[in-house]
């Protein structure tokens, strides 16, 4: 049963609390208005102590929590790319808030913390950071740890500017003059170009492009199989896909393989030592390296008039962005690209969905005005 005192002009509430190694310790919280303020407070923490909330975890800190969370159920889980983001989000919280505990953090607190972070760094990496930390919280309150979510509802902001959604994908124009430059001179010395056709004809991610072996080809069905990836930034050998909707095998078309073909038949004639069976290795230099790609995937762009080129990865925009544009189904897109969820898609390419719905908004109009003909 709670206890409750006046102190001065406010009220206090105290409760007897049974810890885990059996001990009995006092809950006092004070600052109440008045007695019934008091009492819908310690009624409110004795619910949530006879549900399990562990009290002896107030001292606990963000960090300290968070690195446990994240060794526990990330660690082993996700790809080491991704293990290394949620990594960044650790040295983060440490250089923003290495001493604050979860049960200091409230909603204010915490958007001050976020919009700290804000100044100096893009949206989408203040959102990235806000998400890591959000997961953790709402596993918090599972264990109780935490009884509120602080995190709910945070406003994110950024002060560096980042590149447009439309900035970030070449027009239908572009990447015809891009694909045609490319397929120029083709070596097969020098796997940068074959890269750039293949990723822009396939929306595959620069990590499984270059885990892609042979075998993985099938010449007769027309269709390339996605089930592992290449660990460039960890020292190379293969490695598992981002998901288990990577895994995938897409319809690629016959253009495609038959430049892949030629291409193979070029390969054995040089002899290289590729014990792999990589498609995309360089008879010098082994596995292709994504700062090679970029530099040609530049140099193309350049020599083809776009002023403002796009990353290696902007190809993987460019053919989702140009499937949708021909009204592919969003569901298929969202298979092709290897997406754990169409929400993904749906939100990666909303600025694309935006654009089809203003198109399709007069034509369901006049679908609909052919009721009264």
């Amino acid at each position: 049963m709670a206890r409750f005192v006046k102190r001065g002009k406010s009220w206090q509430y105290e409760i007897s609390h049974k810890t885990d190694d059996g001990q009995f310790k006092k809950i006092r919280k004070s600052g109440f208005k008045t007695k019934s303020d008091a009492k819908a407070a310690a009624t409110d923490l004795e619910y949530e102590l006879a549900r399990g909330y562990k009290v002896n975890s107030k001292e606990t800190t963000l960090y300290d929590y968070f690195e446990s969370w994240m060794k526990l159920y990330k660690k082993n889980t996700v790809s080491e790319v991704t293990y290394r983001r949620y990594n960044t989000t650790l040295a983060t919280i440490k250089n923003l808030m290495p001493f604050v505990t979860l049960q200091e953090l409230s909603k204010n607190s915490y958007q001050k913390y976020l919009n700290k972070y804000a100044d100096g760094h893009a949206k989408d990496t203040v959102k990235r950071f806000h998400m890591h930390v959000r997961a953790c919280v709402l596993n918090a309150i599972d264990e109780k740890v935490l009884l509120n979510d602080f995190t709910r509802n945070a406003l994110i902001h950024g002060s560096v500017q980042q590149k447009k959604k439309e900035d970030k994908f070449l027009q239908f124009d572009e990447l015809k003059k891009v694909i045609k430059y490319a397929e120029k001179d083709l070596n097969p010395q020098y796997a940068s170009r074959y890269m750039i056709i293949v990723g822009a004809n396939t929306g595959m991610r620069f990590s499984e492009l270059l885990g892609l072996t042979w075998n993985d080809i099938d010449f007769d069905n027309k269709t390339i199989t996605i089930n592992k990836t290449w660990q460039y930034q960890t020292g190379g050998g293969f490695g598992p896909t981002k998901n288990e909707a990577s895994i995938r095998t897409i319809d690629t078309d016959g253009h495609t393989l038959e430049l892949l073909k030629k291409y193979k038949i070029d390969q054995d004639a040089l002899g290289l030592d590729n014990e792999f069976n990589l498609i995309f290795y360089n008879e010098l230099n082994g596995p292709i390296s994504n700062n090679a790609v970029n530099k040609s995937f530049k140099n193309i762009q350049t020599q083809v008039g776009i002023n403002n080129p796009i990353t290696f990865h902007g190809l993987r925009h460019t053919h989702a962005s140009l499937l949708l544009y021909k009204k592919v189904d969003i569901m298929v897109l969202s298979e092709r690209l290897g997406h754990s969820d169409i929400t993904v898609t749906s939100s990666v390419y909303a600025h694309v969905i935006n654009e089809l719905r203003k198109q399709n908004k007069e034509r369901i109009v006049s679908v609909i005005e052919t009721i009264y003909e």
